[in-house]
């Protein structure tokens, strides 16, 4: 009992951690026993040898991503000021954050192997509670670290969760970074080759790109998916912390823990509620499945909140966070008083409010007196309750208007899907149209919680952002309650499937993703405040100009809104570096994928994959982590808050969209592939089928990259203002600090070029009897017939791919006098 009455912060919270932290450890021991007992046929054919391998060449690629970019970050985070203790625990706990990220990816992937051998009515009913297994075993593995560093740094640890929370947004962006090529190359070699080209279903066995397409979609479905949620839980706690200890005692800390512990509930209750409707109502019993816990969990959490928390500020336990007294220059004059002393001249003060502030100006200590007085007049309780009550509103309102467009025979996919008759362009813009407006009313969720919001916290900056993570928290329940509906497309895919099941599970995780990219952009938009924060409490620089570039944050700095355009530039060069990378990849899959089916082998493993994966993957990654540096040494300090800002609303926008564009094109492609609007073969069903892979692409090279991108963007800007901020203002040379900009560009750039240059597959129309089998239609060969070309017959017994060198290659070659490269085989 010593334990937890002598814990500094109070018995509740010592109970509060405890109870937390066994709640992690029984989910990361029943995630690891029941999958392994769970009765499979090993004979049967969704057990494929070499779904593993694939499975593990992935991780192994996003791996060798994070090793090389997280221990460079390590190091510079131990070079930021700070003494020895602090700098070896901030780049130890972003090197364990960095190992949290394929910890959970693999978890996740293991629930799905499980899965594997069992018939399909049973999967179908295995819904709920392996979709609990994944989502509570990704809690756990960050909720077990939080609690450890909580209970041992206690209010103080704000700082070392961000670290954590850093090294697992990098680990979570590499994996997502590494799969967007992948499934790039996935869905070129299964859908345009083997169902358009050679009208093979998708899930067909003898199509030879099935194997990678379901891969690469158990890796995003639950690799990737478990590994964003242990970047966001991270994120969640450290900026929650961070902001919540300062303006609401050991408040913050409660708010914190209790809405992260009822997420944990939540997903853990859906193991228990059925999934499977009867016939006919498939989507609703699934949609039902994870309402009920999100409004429970929701409800719960407010209601908590409401009674735990103390409803005059004054009560709130300063005491046990080290604030019990008055420290500020503006309230005290300098010297420490206790709150005991003054809170009877504040409460005097609060009847008279209007006086004070017509007679303050707007200088940083007018700020800070006006809004000491504010808080004091706010009633925590309730302002916390409604915070949280706003975030689970308006993630149910984001499930909603994206569950619509992911619904398969819903007017957003048949729009699509009979567009798609007149042309593959027209289908495709019929389906960003209506996913557009979706998105807009997405961040109109964003913007409509600011407003509310900005009311709440009656106009103190700090408390807006600390009620702005706890939205957050409360969108971060609604997510974790929809745990079958995010694990639901795995499980129901597949022809044996019953049909309706297949359908209403095809857009399930579409509204959960929505919300999960509310929340991170909610969470992510609350690390403004330590960033301000040190811009207000830096000294004055030297010249006029770096002081502007230091202090003036305010819409009319050129130096914020220079931040702001870069965090654009981010997202859209994240974006062409992976689209980039898409097309080599998917371009080399389809040659190889037709030359295969040429030479009728039984399997096709596209064996150079993973390594041009992560050459393919690495600027974009290096871009994400350098940007900070770019921008507060280039530009200066006051350029972080504007990159965060862009950042966040650039990549929540598109990111919001293209989830929707993906699962609108996906599902017109299967109504058309049904029977309907010219069926499987047709012209629209071409056209649908494209419109498919290139939002499936742009899914995952911005949709999926989002989360962690803002989450990275957001967490090491704040990890890095403080080297920022002391350099700028101890007399370090201006020529240094632009020199570690364009350093970092320098990298960058040569990242850039190494992967530019990389050998690709020629698609040029040089290459005589080899392009024409490769890149011609069959009826353009119909005199002779695919059966005329069996290669095995002649004197070539496999066909060549053309691959095309590299720019460096073929300059080399032409100073030798060659005329045109030679063919790499």
């Amino acid at each position: 009992m010593d334990l937890i009455t002598q814990f500094p912060l109070g018995d509740d919270l010592a109970v509060t951690l405890l109870v937390i932290g066994a709640l992690a450890i029984a989910a990361l021991v029943v995630g690891a026993v029941v999958p392994s007992r769970l009765q499979r046929d090993e004979d049967s054919e969704e057990v494929d040898d070499g779904l593993g391998r694939r499975l593990g060449a992935q991780l192994l690629s996003s791996g060798s991503l994070m090793l090389w970019v997280g221990l460079p970050a390590a190091v510079l985070l131990y070079l930021a000021p700070g003494t020895t203790d602090d700098r070896i625990l901030r780049s130890a706990l972003l090197l364990a954050g960095l190992g949290l990220g394929p910890l959970a990816a693999w978890r996740g992937i293991a629930v799905q192997l499980a899965a594997l051998g069992l018939d399909a009515e049973r999967r179908v009913r295995l819904i709920p509670r392996l979709g609990a297994l994944a989502v509570t075993g990704s809690l756990a593995v960050a909720l077990l670290p939080i609690v450890i560093i909580v209970w041992f740094l206690e209010a103080s640890a704000g700082p070392a969760l961000i670290a954590l929370a850093a090294g697992a947004a990098i680990s979570a962006l590499a994996i997502r970074i590494s799969a967007a090529p992948f499934e790039a190359s996935a869905s070129a070699s299964a859908l345009l080759v083997g169902t358009d080209e050679h009208e093979l279903e998708a899930a067909d066995p003898a199509n030879p790109g099935r194997p990678h397409l379901r891969s690469a979609r158990m890796f995003r479905r639950g690799g990737a998916l478990s590994a964003d949620l242990v970047a966001l839980t991270t994120a969640a706690a450290g900026v929650g912390v961070l902001l919540g200890v300062p303006v609401l005692a050991a408040e913050g800390l409660i708010v914190v823990l209790l809405a992260l512990g009822t997420a944990m509930l939540a997903a853990a209750v859906v193991a228990i509620l059925p999934h499977h409707g009867s016939a006919g109502h498939e989507r609703g019993a699934l949609r039902l499945g994870g309402l009920i816990p999100a409004v429970l969990g929701g409800a719960g959490a407010v209601a908590a909140s409401a009674l735990w928390i103390p409803s005059l500020y004054k009560d709130l336990r300063f005491e046990d966070v080290g604030l019990e007294n008055f420290t500020d220059d503006a309230i005290t004059g300098g010297t420490p008083t206790p709150r005991e002393a003054l809170e009877p001249q504040i409460e005097q003060a609060l009847s008279d409010m209007g006086q004070w502030v017509t007679q303050t100006d707007e200088s940083q200590y007018a700020s800070t007196f006006l809004d000491t007085l504010t808080l004091y007049s706010i009633t925590p309780n309730v302002v916390v309750a409604l915070a949280l009550g706003l975030g689970v509103l308006s993630a149910l309102g984001a499930v909603v208007l994206q569950g619509g467009v992911g619904h398969r025979f819903g007017g957003t996919v048949l729009r699509a899907a009979r567009t798609s008759r007149t042309g593959g362009a027209l289908g495709i813009t019929a389906g960003l149209g209506s996913t557009a407006l979706t998105a807009a009313g997405a961040l109109a969720l964003l913007v409509l919680i600011g407003a509310v919001i900005s009311v709440l916290s009656a106009g103190v900056p700090s408390l807006a952002l600390a009620l702005l993570v706890h939205a957050g928290l409360g969108a971060l329940i609604v997510v974790a309650a929809h745990a079958g509906s995010l694990m639901a497309a795995s499980l129901a895919e597949g022809p044996e499937t019953e049909a309706g099941m297949r359908s209403a599970a095809a857009g399930a995780s579409d509204g959960p993703r929505a919300a999960l990219l509310l929340s991170g952009g909610l969470i992510a938009l609350g690390t403004l405040g330590p960033l301000l924060s040190a811009l207000q409490l830096a000294p004055r620089a030297a010249t006029v100009w770096e002081d502007r570039a230091l202090h003036a944050a305010t819409p009319a700095s050129l130096t914020l809104l220079g931040g702001l355009g870069l965090g654009v530039i981010t997202v859209l060069l994240v974006t062409s570096s992976l689209l980039d990378g898409a097309r080599r990849l998917g371009a080399s899959a389809v040659v190889e994928t037709r030359a295969g089916l040429l030479e009728k082998r039984a399997r096709i493993d596209l064996p150079e994959l993973p390594e041009a994966v992560r050459r393919a993957s690495a600027p974009a990654l290096v871009l994400a982590v350098l940007m900070p540096l770019i921008a507060g040494f280039g530009l200066g300090p006051a350029a972080l808050p504007g990159l965060v800002a862009g950042v966040v609303l650039t990549a929540a926008g598109l990111g919001t969209w293209m989830l929707g564009a993906a699962s609108t094109l996906e599902n017109a492609a299967e109504v058309i592939g049904g029977g309907r609007y010219g069926g499987s073969g047709s012209w629209g069903h071409s056209g649908a089928l494209g419109g498919a892979v290139l939002t499936a692409i742009l899914r995952s090279a911005i949709g999926a990259v989002a989360l962690p991108l803002l989450l990275t963007s957001a967490l090491l800007s704040t990890l890095a203002i403080s080297a920022v901020v002391g350099m700028s203002t101890d007399g370090t040379s201006p020529y240094l600090r632009a020199g570690i900009a364009v350093l970092a560009l320098i990298i960058a750039l040569t990242c850039w070029v190494v992967a530019a240059t990389a050998p690709e597959v020629d698609l040029e129309d040089d290459e005589g009897e080899i392009a024409r089998p490769l890149f011609a239609r069959t009826e353009d060969t119909a005199d002779e017939g695919l059966d005329a070309m069996d290669w095995e017959d002649g004197d070539v017994d496999e066909v060549p791919v053309p691959v095309r060198p590299s720019r460096s290659s073929r300059r080399k070659r032409s100073k030798k006098g060659e005329d045109k490269p030679e063919d790499e085989g």
